[in-house]
């Protein structure tokens, strides 16, 4: 899918732009949560989700129940559900075409909440707002670009509000995959200083390790179509076996052997993810 190539140059934002619009409306949801080229099955989509809500509980319930949110790069609408089950009044800004589509399918019970297909570089609308969600957008930005954002970001939160990342990272440096999926892995630090040139003096961060569990997932079916090729390499059964018997043994396989590889220090599996909230330095 992708190799690894310098940190100093840029994603092609054409190429993010057609990756996701080939996803297609009928993997969307999935697609959104990165879990498409692996066959994994929907139900992984769900365990990472609800880990991910309890990750970030406590900053979810100190947005008033009464308050407006922003979704930026709000895929197929997973989020944009969970904040529309929250609070009274949701924005969702997406570029792909599939996804808007599937997002306004998802969210159609909901009149509070507006999808709009737009590009988050240009199309913003006003706030204020109380709380901002970014997930997995930054990822997918240049770093100028991201800083302008978070910039632009910044003059439209409430009295108290904050903005919350959730983005894949790696343990060290940047890495910039190219070819047909592009993205901008950056570690914890270089995030942080990103947030500095955007006015954001402080942050907070949380490893997500739902993510990793997913993350095992996949790089287990890769090590698969790696070293037994003459098993099939797209085959639903086998994503779904693969996900389901680590599962099985979730306390040992999503639990233990990710921290104790961190606390060794080996960077398996390759890629982590992070949730980070930022708050004005005046509400800091």
């Amino acid at each position: 899918m992708s190799s690894p190539r310098s940190p100093d140059q840029r994603i092609d934002y054409t190429v993010v732009r057609r990756y996701f619009r080939a996803a297609g409306s009928n993997t969307a949801a999935t697609a959104s949560y990165m879990a498409h080229e692996q066959n994994l099955p929907k139900n992984s989509v769900r365990y990472r989700l609800r880990k991910e809500i309890e990750t970030i509980a406590d900053w979810l319930e100190a947005v008033p129940r009464a308050g407006r949110v922003l979704d930026l790069g709000c895929g197929a609408g997973t989020w944009t559900k969970i904040f529309a089950d929250r609070y009274d009044s949701v924005v969702g800004i997406e570029q792909s075409s599939s996804m808007v589509a599937a997002a306004r399918t998802l969210l159609a019970p909901f009149p509070s909440a507006t999808i709009v297909e737009g590009d988050v570089r240009e199309d913003l609308p006003a706030g204020p707002f109380d709380l901002i969600f970014l997930g997995g957008l930054c990822m997918y930005l240049n770093d100028p670009d991201a800083v302008a954002i978070l910039r632009s970001l910044k003059d439209r939160l409430a009295s108290g509000a904050s903005i919350v990342l959730r983005e894949t990272t790696v343990p060290q440096g940047k890495l910039t995959p190219r070819g047909d999926y592009q993205a901008v892995y950056r570690n914890v630090s270089l995030y942080q200083d990103l947030f500095r040139e955007a006015g954001f003096p402080t942050s907070e961060f949380r490893r997500n390790y739902a993510y990793t569990s997913m993350e095992v997932a996949v790089e287990l079916v890769e090590t698969r179509r790696k070293y037994l090729r003459f098993l099939p390499a797209q085959s639903p059964f086998l994503g779904a076996f693969t996900w389901y018997s680590l599962r099985a043994i979730a306390p040992l396989t999503f639990w233990l052997l990710p921290r104790v590889l961190s606390r060794l220090q080996v960077k398996w599996p390759r890629l982590q993810n992070h949730f980070f909230r930022l708050r004005s330095p005046e509400s800091s």
